[in-house]
């Protein structure tokens, strides 16, 4: 980082003399070696910040990692798609009653570990109706900051106050007619989609508390609702090191995978990334995920209480290098970031029906379904 810009002046003023200027013998050694430091200190300030000293790392990251757009039509068109098959037979004499409603599309979410609340924003912005709502949740008081100030309240996402960031850790936030009682409680109203994306239930490695937060999101949903969690794997991921690179344009992302605990199920991660003057923010941020297969996902679900789970899986089918297969599209990177993040090496999401081969990678929705608890005539 640059050094303080304050400017010496006073009795250190001749400080900034030059370096064969001759000192006065009077003046301590002590003094006469700080000197050199205070020479350098005024060269440093004449030295332009690097593009990695400049940087946002909550830009970069969302650039690089996310996706938000893609994110919010998987999750309309997966809740369209499970709606029309659990919901045909119900309600069908209210056609004004809340069931009916679902059946037209979800309409609040709540994303649980948000960080900067990005889906959040893409989630009101998407469809600029009143009863469309998002709420997000992260123990980190700094990134929730900065959602606010840098993201909901962006003109890109101008939501008008139908999304919101609350800092609290998401265990001690419930529905009002779902929570222990408590002074302490944070609110927020039963929703109809709560997403757990990043591979945050990768940061339950015991079992039982994730067991614990899975009947926790089952309580705070509506009575039809789906709680998304996503998964990545494959035999890649035991792989001793795997590292690689993606040219965005104005910069490159840094991917970096550095052990595989074979014995706890978990991976040591870390992203980071090169700017095109050569500075680095290396190792900006660091995970270490336990690596749940689908099975144990879905098994965990159905202990917890949801009725069924469905599985949606994007697989990687060429186990060639990021960085070779990307220079041949700088160019489109450049014009369209959002194509290249869509398309990557990745395929769209497909539902599950049948016994698979495991892939080289993949990533995976895991879609737990609350079904609603109705009288037998409405069935």
């Amino acid at each position: 980082m640059a050094v303080d810009e304050e400017r010496h002046s006073g009795p250190n003023r001749w400080l900034r003399r030059d370096a064969t200027s001759e000192k006065p013998r009077s003046v301590p050694k002590s003094i006469q070696n700080n000197a050199g430091g205070h020479r350098k200190q005024k060269a440093d300030k004449k030295r332009p910040k690097t593009m990695a000293e400049m940087a946002d790392k909550h830009q970069l990251y969302m650039q690089a990692v996310q996706n938000p757009r893609k994110e919010v039509r998987n999750l309309d068109s997966i809740y369209r798609t499970l709606s029309a098959r659990f919901l045909t037979d119900v309600d069908r004499l209210d056609d004004d009653g809340p069931l009916h409603c679902q059946r037209r599309g979800a309409m609040t979410l709540r994303e649980d570990f948000c960080g900067t609340a990005v889906l959040c924003a893409e989630w009101v912005r998407a469809r600029a109706v009143p009863d469309r709502r998002a709420y997000g949740v992260d123990i980190d008081s700094e990134v929730v900051d900065y959602a606010w100030k840098h993201v909901l309240c962006s003109s890109d996402y101008d939501n008008d106050s139908r999304a919101r960031v609350i800092c609290s850790d998401v265990m001690d936030v419930h529905a009002r007619d779902t929570a222990p009682d408590s002074s302490a409680i944070m609110w927020i109203p039963r929703v109809d989609v709560i997403a757990a994306f990043n591979f945050s239930v990768c940061y339950f490695h015991q079992r039982s508390d994730l067991v614990r937060y899975l009947k926790h999101s089952l309580a705070n949903l509506n009575d039809f609702g789906l709680l998304f969690c996503d998964l990545f794997g494959g035999s890649e991921i035991t792989q001793p090191l795997v590292s690689r690179i993606r040219d965005l344009g104005s910069f490159k992302y840094l991917f970096r995978q550095h052990n595989y605990d074979l014995c706890t199920n978990t991976v040591q991660i870390s992203l980071g990334f090169k700017m095109k003057d050569g500075s680095m923010l290396k190792d900006c941020f660091s995970y270490r995920f336990r690596l749940y297969s689908l099975c144990e996902l879905k098994e965990a679900m159905l202990e917890a209480g949801f009725d069924h789970v469905s599985v949606w899986t994007s697989t990687k089918k060429n186990p060639e290098d990021e960085s070779n297969s990307d220079d041949d599209d700088d160019s489109d990177e450049t014009q369209d970031s959002e194509v290249e993040q869509e398309g990557g090496d990745f395929e769209a999401f497909t539902e599950m029906t049948s016994t698979t081969e495991m892939p080289y990678a993949f990533n995976s929705y895991i879609v737990g379904i609350k079904l609603p608890r109705i009288k037998s005539k409405c069935l």
